[in-house]
């Protein structure tokens, strides 16, 4: 065979190799091919929603390869446009999903509960008996725990399935915010696309924000520390500090060749961006309770930290709490719900807080911006989807504007992700992410999702029709009831009845336990809540009013100081992991609202020294 059917052959048989495998992957190209275009396209006759507050009408959307490329009420629509008409429908800009958990536990945030602690104490934990392995740590290079792993990147595990997409995309939803699982420190999120085909091509951000989370496993998990509350606020610091310690380590070294060589460690090394402000510097930050999110404001103050707090949904319980912690949060709208009961007395199963809780939750997004807290909405579960309109619509139904619940869904979520320039809006240069809505605004019960654009692709929703709600009679009673709160704030009746400036108990018989014993028709005088007097006929500075309290008949005995209680100690009263765990801090996981608390008040009870249990040598 001559040297030139040799290399025709081998031509041919690498064109037929690469023509198979563009059938398995498509990927691969042959080369010189181009990508295939996105087309033009003219969307006229629309209600533009631009941005939250500004609305054109009878406008025109020009999209050219995937972007907006012009939007008004006079733009002349090109020869080779596709023209979809919009006439009656409203268009927004492709909604940005903030908080999507992808990994080994997704969809799922945390839930730190306020009660359980006789469960707690009663573990063979807390009675010193060690019931989890030690933690393995990492393979290969890395910190010595497995619950810190910052260097790990979501982007790189992407790979959603079409139904996950499908349920975003059917609710307006464009892009998404993807967030890893597992751990405290649980590596960095990046920002996507929800568009079906190559992950590559989805990816528009592959390293956003740092993700950090209150988390404290699971009984079984391989590893041991931190297996508590207090372990993992305990790791936060710990590592935080070890960054530090490590960047000091890292430039004493540059300046001092001759000196001790620092370890080489990657975890550490991933997390040098965040406290020395460099991209990515964004930190976002899974509490997973009320009181938590307070303490993670105070944590990450000590680090120099601001970071995006992801919410609860039950920011109302103490809101006094909550913004001090933060300016921006992530808010779930995967509000509880109520089960249908056979019978009217099962209800009496039901527990108030229960009941609390389904009330208050549509009124925390309006309390959060009432406080002039900036907010992004998560669907918060996926088993959720199917309600996440219904429950944005009871938001506005206490209050929510249309206008802060819009940017909750668009500009806001774009934001935090660093993507303004391509999110969030319709305007000139960004892309051509957009939701179609049927039958009025996407906050009307009767509308529907006919269509999503993401990336200039456009995703029809046949059954969109088939989704619009029947027509009920009694729906406006109903939403009229639901409009108004009914429970009260807890904090509301757990305040003091009464905080004046002084009090003054005359009559009682006082036991002082001092040099003068017990003391018969006594008077104590307190002031700012001091007392400033024991003894006979007091009075009480001119000028000042004070509450007089008969107390004749009545005793008058210190409060009571229990010296050894776990009465009041949040996600577990023991890290019990270790031989040692002096690093952790009853301080952090104090549990204002434990109904021990009103117990232990009830009993004349007044102070309580909270340990540690008794777990560790």
């Amino acid at each position: 065979m001559s040297p030139l059917r040799i290399v025709s052959s081998i031509f041919a048989s690498a064109i037929f190799l690469a023509s198979v495998a563009l059938g398995k992957n498509p990927v691969i190209a042959v080369p010189g091919d181009r990508p295939k275009s996105l087309g033009v396209h003219a969307l006229v006759e629309a209600k533009v929603v631009t941005k939250p507050g500004e609305v054109l009408e009878k406008a025109t959307i020009l999209l050219r390869d995937g972007r907006i490329e012009a939007v008004g009420g006079d733009i002349k629509i090109p020869t080779d446009a596709r023209v979809w008409d919009l006439k009656g429908k409203m268009v927004y800009a492709g909604f940005v999903e903030p908080y999507w958990l992808r990994g080994e536990e997704k969809g799922k945030l945390l839930r730190l509960g306020h009660a359980g602690h006789a469960e707690e104490t009663a573990a063979l934990s807390f009675h010193g008996a060690k019931k989890v392995k030690d933690d393995p740590g990492s393979s290969g290079p890395g910190y010595e725990l497995s619950s810190v792993t910052p260097e790990r990147k979501v982007a790189a595990e992407y790979a959603p399935g079409d139904e996950d997409l499908k349920g975003l995309r059917e609710l307006g939803f464009a892009a998404a915010h993807i967030v890893p699982t597992k751990g405290v420190f649980r590596g960095t999120s990046a920002l996507a696309l929800l568009q079906a085909g190559d992950p590559n091509e989805a990816i528009l951000k592959g390293e956003v924000a740092h993700c950090i989370a209150f988390d404290v496993g699971k009984d079984g998990r391989e590893g041991g520390y931190p297996h508590s509350l207090m372990g993992a606020i305990a790791v936060m610091r710990q590592t935080l500090m070890d960054t530090r310690h490590h960047a000091a380590a890292k430039a004493y070294f540059a300046k001092n060749p001759e000196s001790l060589r620092p370890a080489y460690n990657p975890s550490l090394d991933a997390l040098q961006g965040i406290l020395r402000k460099e991209e990515p510097a964004t930190v976002l930050l899974e509490p997973g309770s009320t009181l938590m999110i307070h303490r993670a404001g105070k944590v990450a103050k000590e680090f120099g930290l601001q970071p995006v707090l992801v919410a609860t949904g039950q920011e109302w319980r103490r809101l006094d709490l909550v913004v001090e912690a933060a300016d921006s949060f992530v808010v779930p709208l995967d509000f509880p719900a109520l089960s249908k009961m056979p019978e009217e007395d099962d209800w009496n199963q039901v527990s108030l807080d229960l009941l609390r809780n389904w009330d208050h939750a549509p009124s925390n997004p309006s309390l959060l911006r009432e406080a002039g807290c900036e907010i992004a909405f998560t669907t918060g579960n996926p088993a959720g989807l199917g309600s996440f309109r219904k429950n944005l619509r009871r938001t506005l139904d206490r209050g929510l504007t249309e206008e802060d619940a819009l940017a909750a869904l668009t500009t806001i979520p774009a934001k935090l992700c660093g993507a303004s320039d391509l999110l969030g809006s319709i305007e000139p240069g960004n892309l051509a992410n957009l939701v179609v809505v049927e039958g009025g605004s996407y906050f009307e019960k009767g509308s529907a999702v006919t269509a999503t654009w993401v990336n200039g692709r456009r995703y029809a929703h046949l059954d969109a029709e088939a989704k619009k709600p029947e027509p009920d009679e009694k729906a406006d009673e109903v939403k009229k009831l639901l409009a108004e709160r009914s429970a009260r704030v807890p904090s509301e009746t757990r305040r003091p009845l009464a905080a004046p400036p002084a009090v003054l108990v005359r009559g009682a018989t006082i036991w002082t336990l001092g040099k003068q014993g017990i003391l018969q028709d006594a008077d104590l005088l307190a002031i700012d809540g001091k007392i400033r007097g024991v003894g006979k006929n007091l009075k009480v500075p001119a000028g000042m009013k004070a509450r007089e309290v008969d107390g004749r008949g009545k005793h008058l005995v210190p409060g009571i100081i229990d010296c050894h209680s776990h009465s009041m100690i949040l996600g577990r009263v023991n890290e019990a992991t270790l031989p040692s765990t002096a690093m952790v801090r009853i301080e952090d996981v104090v549990n204002s609202e434990s109904v021990n608390v009103e117990r232990q008040l009830a009993s004349g009870v007044t102070a309580c020294n909270l340990l540690h249990g008794s777990a560790n040598p």
